[in-house]
């Protein structure tokens, strides 16, 4: 999702790629409840996925495409809405192994045709014990400004971004899990009203969207 790569773009892909994969399969399999959590997640964005296509008319745009040394990993499926031209979610299936999910992004939208909430499961190459990267983002528009709040799927808030134009001047700021930390403990460096506008009426816990909805 569109969100997802804002993400991966503001810390590198290469660099995500190579954190994740410097956690060791031991450390992995130690964590049981987690595992099974969030492949749970990922299994219920799947089934999401399946509800909406059901639910609207769409058409499905195919592509291939994979990492350095690998350049067809996955073949990507990104279903469009008929009605909107929306996109209703985007499937990444391991080439090699078709019936492999490798990510999976899903998008509600609102009456406006805006996305409300999103919920993305992304494994790494070649290791399915687990996702590597989950993420439920809420989303707020206010004029000109659009601000997400995003959470994995332990409940962890992990990053608000908001984007867009405030008084007239072109306008961003982005809090990472780090930043959210500290600015629980030190007070947020966004200015009040402005950081209202962008996130002040999004959920504050993962709640029932736990499970995607």
């Amino acid at each position: 999702m569109q969100y997802f790569r804002i993400f991966l773009i503001a810390f590198g892909l290469s660099g995500f790629i190579a954190n994740a994969l410097a956690v060791s399969d031991a450390s992995m399999k130690e964590d049981n409840a987690h595992i099974r959590k969030w492949n749970k997640f990922a299994n219920d964005v799947l089934k999401l996925h399946h509800k909406l296509i059901q639910q609207h008319e769409h058409e499905i745009k195919k592509s291939t495409g994979g990492y350095a040394g690998n350049k067809d990993y996955y073949i990507e499926e990104n279903y469009i809405s008929q009605k909107t031209g929306k996109l209703l979610s985007k499937v990444q299936w391991e080439k090699a192994n078709p019936e492999i999910m490798h990510t999976i992004e899903v998008y509600v939208h609102d009456e406006k045709g805006r996305v409300k909430r999103d919920f993305l499961a992304a494994y790494l190459p070649d290791y399915h014990n687990a996702p590597v990267q989950t993420l439920v983002s809420f989303h707020q528009y206010s004029g000109k400004l659009h601000g997400f709040r995003s959470f994995d799927a332990s409940g962890d808030k992990i990053l608000e971004r908001c984007e867009g134009e405030y008084k007239g001047k072109p306008f961003e700021f982005i809090l990472d899990e780090d930043e959210l930390y500290a600015a629980s403990m030190d007070g947020n460096p966004i200015e009040a009203t402005v950081y209202s506008l962008c996130v002040g009426h999004l959920p504050q816990e993962l709640g029932k969207y736990i499970k995607p909805q």
